[in-house]
């Protein structure tokens, strides 16, 4: 098996993906174990595609939810906008880019049958589980699909008519494929985060399960109970947390920083499953797909003089929303660190600023919008009980190489927090390491499976399982995260009951997990996809707008947004050509 050794804890991101894929056909075989290597890169490869986590599926199709919104205003059909329909060409290639990484995995699990070159049977098993991934994401966004176990012959057009299985059906079988992937799964991490080991397999499956455990899944025709399966994602999640391999970074942002900076961390392994993106497309050995940090990020799009900015071309389409503004600074807090509403123009004293280290990096109060001619500013100092723990916590910003807001007016930290760029995956030069003309295409990598996450998956399914969360764990999965974001928790007495827990761990997904295409299908299989999205109303007219025209796109998308959104449209094009397959309802 090819390995990535790792000389130090910090390393740069040795992409499984710069090697060339190469997608098997009849007419080829694989001669060498690099040739195997290049196929399997292959399945692998969809996942970079533009369609599939580029942006189609992983911002326009899956980052529009209650704590997100497409910030720009169109008549177009676009899907941001929940004004699609099944000609949407985003739905189309979303669609033919994962069913083409399950053709590949088919292809290449065929070759790989009997293969000299994989006796252990392990790049089958890698394979294997990536197509039942590709089958959930499709489950998961589309309903009932059909289910592809078997190479599709060019020449046999017949093939390719094949009926939908019911979604409960699909998940069913996507769970007891990654599960029989767990005998052959690697336990090293030669090649993590880049690919898959048995782990990452654990924390995907706590995934699957927590969704077929959810309330969108009629399960009819299944033998197992929504009970079993919130066992089942307690199960893989503890057994992630209790193999030792993993922790939180202690900085949030360092490891959103990572992906930018396209480096690996060994010494923590939070990121434990990462979308590779390489290149900005500036020649064509430097080729990507990826839009991450161009669409979504820190606006900088002035006319000219790109090489000036501080941070390179971005178009920042999506905003994080007020709900989430108040899910910071309100929501689980103590008395103490509170802000309060009328006072959020204050500036310096005691401003009551309260700090969230994941706000502060998702939510930052400033972009560049190619202005670049003011000096930074710092928040200030916080002056309340515990500041100086909070004050040391925070990053010296005073000194961070941005220029004064265009989001905000003035240089108040805590205005502005409804019309604020999803500044995860920004594009400062500091971070990036280059500056560069307008390049649309980056080298930033996307999160698949965080360690943070499964913490949370855990926390939820002991919860659901049980009936009630213990104080341990409370303390080692919901403590772990906050501490690590510098904010004070309640006693767990106010989090004991199944209801409490519940709805805070709903609410530290949203704080700790926001913009990495999770927090949809999280609402989907809570049941609260629509009134979440009609929830926007709640906020009309609030300060956080500021007066902003964002506030009405905000508005027209969730008025938009009715039952038939829980799933996407089946595309019109694939109808026209598989016959077999009829329309999701009330599309």
């Amino acid at each position: 098996m090819l390995a990535f050794t790792a000389a130090a804890a910090m390393l740069p991101s040795c992409n499984f993906l710069d090697v060339e894929p190469t997608v098997l056909t009849e007419e080829s075989a694989y001669r060498t174990e690099g040739d195997v290597l290049n196929g399997l890169a292959g399945v692998y490869g969809a996942m970079n595609n533009e369609a599939f986590y580029g942006n189609y599926y992983s911002l326009m199709c899956s980052n529009v939810d209650d704590l997100c919104y497409f910030n720009r205003n169109s008549s177009n059909n676009y899907v941001v906008w929940y004004a699609h329909d099944a000609s949407a060409n985003e739905i189309y290639g979303v669609w033919t880019e994962i069913y083409a990484g399950i053709k590949n995995a088919n292809n290449f699990m065929d070759a790989m049958t009997g293969s000299e070159f994989d006796t252990e049977g392990t790049y089958y098993n890698e394979a294997r589980f990536l197509r039942a991934y590709y089958h959930f994401i499709l489950a998961e966004a589309f309903g009932d699909v059909p289910l592809r176990t078997v190479p599709i012959k060019e020449y046999d057009p017949e093939a390719l008519i094949c009926p939908a299985t019911p979604q409960e059906k699909i998940l069913e079988w996507v769970i007891q494929e990654m599960e029989a992937c767990l005998e052959l799964a690697d336990t090293e991490f030669d090649n993590f985060p880049s690919r898959v080991n048995k782990y990452t397999m654990e924390g995907i499956l706590a995934r699957v399960c927590l969704f077929m455990a959810g309330e969108s899944v009629e399960m009819t025709d299944i033998a197992l109970t929504k009970r079993d399966y919130y066992k089942k994602a307690m199960d893989y999640s503890w057994d992630v947390i209790n193999s030792g391999f993993f922790e939180l970074n202690p900085d949030y942002s360092q490891v959103f920083i990572n992906y930018i900076t396209d480096s690996y961390d060994m010494e923590y392994r939070e990121s434990m499953w990462e979308v590779d993106f390489l290149g900005d497309r500036s020649s064509a050995t430097l080729w990507t797909n990826g839009r991450i940090g161009d669409l979504i990020g820190l606006q900088s799009n002035g006319s000219s003089n790109y090489l000036e900015f501080n941070c390179n071309y971005s178009y920042g389409q999506y905003d994080g929303s007020p709900k989430l503004w108040y899910l910071y600074s309100e929501d689980d807090r103590t008395d103490d660190e509170k802000i309060v509403r009328s006072e959020q123009t204050e500036v310096g004293g005691n401003a009551n600023y309260v700090f969230d280290a994941r706000q502060e990096w998702n939510m930052p109060p400033y972009n560049y919008s190619g202005n670049n001619s003011h000096p930074p500013y710092g928040i200030p100092d916080y002056e309340g009980e515990g500041a100086d723990e909070l004050n040391v916590c925070r990053k010296s910003i005073d000194q961070a190489p941005y220029a004064v807001s265009s989001v905000t007016t003035t240089e108040n930290p805590t205005s502005a927090g409804g019309i604020r760029n999803a500044g995860k995956y920004r594009r400062e030069t500091v971070y990036e390491g280059h500056k560069d003309a307008k390049m649309l295409y980056t080298n930033i990598n996307y999160p698949l499976l965080r360690y943070s996450d499964v913490l949370l998956m855990y926390a939820e399914a002991y919860n659901e399982y049980n009936g009630a969360p213990t104080q341990q764990v409370f303390e080692d999965t919901i403590l772990k995260i906050r501490d690590r974001a510098g904010v004070k928790t309640r006693d767990f007495s106010e989090y004991s009951s199944q209801e409490a827990f519940r709805q805070l761990v709903k609410n530290e997904r949203g704080r700790e997990l926001c913009f990495e295409s999770l927090r949809k299908y999280d609402l989907i299989r809570w049941g609260e996809f629509v009134d979440a999205m009609h929830g926007y109303s709640d906020y009309a007219g609030d300060a956080c707008w500021s007066g902003n025209a964002k506030e009405s796109y905000a508005l027209n998308i969730a008025s938009n947004v009715s039952q038939r959104h829980i799933y996407l449209p089946i595309p019109n094009i694939e109808l026209g050509v598989n016959t077999a397959l009829t329309q999701n309802p009330l599309w």
